[in-house]
């Protein structure tokens, strides 16, 4: 069966030849964690945790310390996004002229492909952070996964985050951050939504601080010139996290699988649809979560 497609147009002339897409949320989580691509199904990640200590020293070699080594293991799951267009929908339509001549009109057909693409990676963005795998068509997201773990250092009694709170919401946040992650060759990131990003430029212009709201891109993210801030669409709102980029991980077999549709003519058997096809892994994960710092209302 068909997609359901609703035509609306005010036809009077010649078509243009460009069709008008949604605009969608970027993807744009991706650049803030760990990519690790060609997993087949799991990824088993060790983790080896040095504990360094000194002796007085002898003419023997004595051993000391600790290595201890855990693993953390991500999962990917597989997802489709798949449509089928009917060539009849469109006889009365701008395109009618293919649509009579057993085809779909270019310029559709591209930007369906570039829509499915986008909202694919709008999908996955929100994914990231706060899918349930208990719903269908999702994966664990990193909050979710933060959320259910004792050994991340929560920022107690959180509240919704305003202009007024924010900026002594963050220093709580920091307060949160373990000594050896704050002073790691690995700056840590400071994780937020562009919602809470507002919240904390205003408090800067409240504060006199114009030169930081006003200059847009020209001015980095920073908390005090320290931390960067990795501006995540895909975060809940009054959520932030403290954590190493290496210490978050996205997982996927084919990285080039994000950016294939597969268009398919199904005249050759007697049908008048054309299918597009999307087929992809996903899955994320976390290292250490006596690592990350985390606030939000709702978790643990």
């Amino acid at each position: 069966m068909a997609t359901v497609t609703s035509l609306t147009t005010t036809y009077a002339g010649k078509y243009a030849g460009e069709y008008i897409r949604q605009a969608f949320l970027a993807n744009e989580s991706l650049q803030y964690v760990t990519v690790k691509e060609n997993i087949d199904y799991k990824a088993v990640v060790k983790k080896l945790v040095d504990t360094v200590t000194f002796a007085a020293p002898t003419c023997d070699f004595t051993p000391t310390g600790t290595v201890t080594i855990t693993e953390r293991v991500l999962t990917l799951e597989k997802f489709q996004v798949q449509r089928e267009l009917c060539k009849k929908d469109f006889l009365t339509d701008w395109a009618a002229n293919d649509a009579q001549n057993g085809r779909l009109e270019g310029a559709l057909v591209d930007t369906l492909v570039a829509n499915m693409l986008a909202g694919i990676a709008a999908k996955n963005e929100t994914l990231i952070w706060s899918g349930v795998n208990g719903n269908t068509g999702e994966y664990d997201g990193l909050i979710t996964q933060i959320d259910a773990d004792n050994t991340v250092n929560f920022v107690s009694s959180p509240v919704a985050l305003t202009a007024n709170n924010i900026i002594a919401k963050i220093e709580l946040l920091l307060a949160e951050v373990p000594t050896a992650v704050e002073n790691s060759t690995e700056k840590p990131l400071l994780y937020m939504n562009k919602k809470t990003f507002h919240l904390y430029r205003q408090a800067n212009a409240a504060a006199g601080n114009g030169w930081y709201t006003y200059a847009g891109p020209a001015v980095e993210p920073t908390f005090m010139g320290i931390y960067d801030i990795a501006i995540c669409p895909g975060m809940p709102d009054n959520t932030m996290i403290v954590s190493q980029k290496s210490n978050l991980w996205f997982g996927t077999n084919l990285l080039s699988d994000w950016n294939s549709i597969q268009v398919v003519d199904m005249e050759q058997w007697a049908e008048e649809n054309v299918r597009f096809s999307a087929k992809f892994l996903a899955g994320v994960q976390y290292g250490f979560g006596n690592e990350i710092a985390a606030y939000g209302p709702g978790l643990s």
